[in-house]
C-alpha cells in the first residue's frame, strides 16, 4: 500500500471511531477486525468505493466482496453499495452463466443483509434503519426487475407475491413509507396477473388498486409538510409520476367496468352485509369508479350505516335520496357526514368528496357550495378544492375557467401540481382543438354559402332568359 493510501485509511479508521462510538451495539473493531485485518478491510472499502465513484463497477466488485465476506456488519452501506454494484455488471454481462451468478449474488446479498440486520441496526440511527419489509421489498423488486430471462424458475407471479409480502410487512411496522419505485413496479406486476387472469384475480388487482393510490396520495400530501421547497419537489418527484403510472394502468386494464363492478359487488354485498370493514371498502371503490347512483351502492351504505353510522354511509345514503328526488332529505345526510366527521381536517376533505359526488349529478351550484365549505373547514385543502372546480368547469365546457383554476390548484398545493398541470395540458389541447373545428366549420359555412349564392345567381339568370 503506498503512503497516500495508507493515509486515506488510517484517516478513514479515524473517522469511523468517534462516530461509532456514539451507538450502542457493536464496536467498530469487532466488525472490521483487528491489526492487519483491519488495515485490510479499510483498504478495500476505500479501494471499491473509490471504483464506484468512478463508474468502474467492475473494479468496483472484487474489492467490495472481500469487505461483504470478511466483515458483513462493517457498514450499512456495504449493501446499498453492493446492489448497485451487482446491478450494473450483471446488466452489462453477456455470458448467461456469469449473469446468473451475479443475479444469485444480488439475490444472496438481500439475505445476508436479513442475516445480520439486528447487528446492523445496532450502529445505525433510529430513523435510518431499516425493516424486515424494507429489505424483502428491494430483494423483490430486484428480483422483478433483474429476474426475467435471468433467474431460475423466475415467475411473475412469485414476483408479485415477493412485493406484496415486503409492502405488507412494511405497512405492518408502521415507521417507513413504500418507495414509489416498488409501488410502480408492484402495481404493473398486479396488472399483469390481471391481464392473465381477468375474472380470478379482478378483486384482488382492485384491492391491489386502492391501497397503492392511497399510498402515492398519502406521500403526496406530505409534500405540503416538508420543511423545504427541495424537499416538497423530492415526494412529488418520486409519487407523482408513480401515480399517473397505477391510474394509466388501472384506466387500460378496464377492470372497473361498471356492469362488472355491479355483477362482483352484488352478491358481496349480501354475503357481507354484517361485515362493516367490507362494506366501506366496497363503499369507497364503487364510488371511485362511478357506481355511486347504483342499488349495489346504496344496500351497501345501507347495511353499513345501520350497524354504525360512519361519513361513508351517510353520503351513500345521501345519495340514494337524492337520485329519488328527495333533495331535502339527500342534503340532510350530507350535512350528517360532515358531522360525523371527528375533525375539520376530515370535514374538509369529506365536503370535497360531497362536491364531487353532487357535482356528477349536474349541480354545479351545489358542489361549489360545498367546496367553499370545505375550504372553510382547512384552507390547505383550497388547491384540492381548485382542482375539482377545475373539473367541474371543463365538464361544463367553461374552458377559460377552467384552466384558471387548474393553475390555481398547482399554485397552492404542490402535491396535485402534477395532476393540475395535465388536466390543464388536456383542457388546453380541447380548446386548440374546439378552435381549428370552429375555424374549419366556419371556412365551410363560407365557402357553402358562395357556392349558393353563386348557384341561386345563375338560377336567376338562367329564368330571366
Amino acid at each position: 500500500m503506498n503512503f497516500t493510501k495508507f493515509l486515506t485509511v488510517f484517516g478513514l479508521s479515524l473517522a469511523c471511531l468517534p462516530a461509532m462510538a456514539q451507538y450502542e451495539g457493536t464496536r467498530v473493531y469487532d466488525r472490521i477486525g483487528h491489526g492487519q485485518d483491519s488495515i485490510t478491510t479499510l483498504g478495500n472499502i476505500v479501494a471499491y468505493k473509490d471504483s464506484y465513484k468512478a463508474q468502474d463497477y467492475v473494479g468496483a466488485y472484487t474489492p467490495w466482496k472481500a469487505v461483504l465476506t470478511a466483515a458483513p456488519c462493517a457498514e450499512v452501506s456495504t449493501y446499498a453499495y453492493g446492489a448497485a454494484i451487482l446491478a450494473n455488471v450483471l446488466v452489462k454481462e453477456q455470458d448467461m452463466a456469469k449473469k446468473k451468478s451475479y443475479f444469485n449474488e444480488l439475490m444472496n446479498l438481500y439475505d445476508t443483509r436479513l442475516k445480520n440486520l439486528d447487528a446492523l441496526n445496532s450502529f445505525t440511527r433510529p430513523a435510518s434503519r431499516a425493516t424486515k419489509g424494507d429489505i424483502l421489498a428491494r430483494k423483490a423488486f430486484d428480483y422483478a426487475y433483474y429476474g426475467a430471462g435471468v433467474a431460475d424458475g423466475y415467475s411473475q407471479d412469485k414476483a408479485y407475491k415477493m412485493l406484496r409480502e415486503g409492502i405488507d410487512l412494511i405497512n405492518k411496522d408502521g415507521a417507513k413509507e413504500v418507495p414509489g419505485f416498488v409501488l410502480d413496479k408492484f402495481f404493473e406486476l398486479s396488472y399483469q396477473q390481471y391481464a392473465a387472469d381477468s375474472t380470478g384475480f379482478r378483486e384482488q388487482f382492485l384491492t391491489d388498486y386502492l391501497e397503492s393510490r392511497e399510498a402515492c396520495e398519502k406521500m403526496l400530501s406530505l409534500a405540503n409538510e416538508a420543511t423545504d421547497s427541495v424537499a416538497a419537489k423530492k415526494i412529488v418527484a418520486q409519487y407523482d409520476p408513480t401515480l399517473q403510472h397505477i391510474e394509466t394502468l388501472f384506466a387500460q386494464s378496464k377492470a372497473a367496468n361498471r356492469e362488472q363492478l355491479i355483477a362482483i359487488f352484488g352478491p358481496k354485498i349480501e354475503e357481507n352485509k354484517t361485515n362493516l370493514a367490507y362494506l366501506k371498502s366496497a363503499l369507497t371503490l364503487l364510488a371511485m369508479n362511478d357506481c355511486d347512483d347504483t342499488d349495489i351502492y346504496f344496500k351497501a351504505a345501507e347495511y353499513a350505516y345501520n350497524i354504525e353510522p360512519s361519513f361513508e354511509s351517510a353520503i351513500g345514503t345521501a345519495q340514494k335520496y337524492y337520485k329519488e328526488g328527495k333533495v331535502a332529505e339527500s342534503v340532510q345526510y350530507y350535512d350528517k357526514a360532515l358531522e360525523l366527521c371527528p375533525t375539520d381536517q376530515t370535514k374538509a376533505a369529506i365536503a370535497l368528496r360531497i362536491a364531487n359526488a353532487v357535482a356528477k349529478s349536474g349541480d354545479s351550484s351545489k358542489a361549489f357550495s360545498y367546496l367553499d365549505k370545505a375550504v372553510s373547514y382547512s384552507s390547505a385543502i383550497s388547491g384540492k378544492a381548485n382542482l375539482v372546480r377545475a373539473q367541474i368547469m371543463a365538464s361544463n365546457k367553461k374552458f377559460s375557467e377552467a384552466v384558471s383554476y387548474c393553475t390555481k390548484a398547482a399554485q397552492e398545493d404542490v402535491s396535485i401540481s402534477g395532476s393540475a398541470n395535465r388536466l390543464k395540458e388536456r383542457i388546453l389541447e380541447v380548446q386548440r382543438k374546439n378552435a381549428e373545428y370552429e375555424r374549419a366549420n366556419a371556412e365551410y359555412k363560407a365557402q357553402k354559402a358562395a357556392q349558393e349564392k353563386e348557384e341561386n345567381f345563375w338560377k336567376a339568370g338562367a329564368g330571366a332568359n
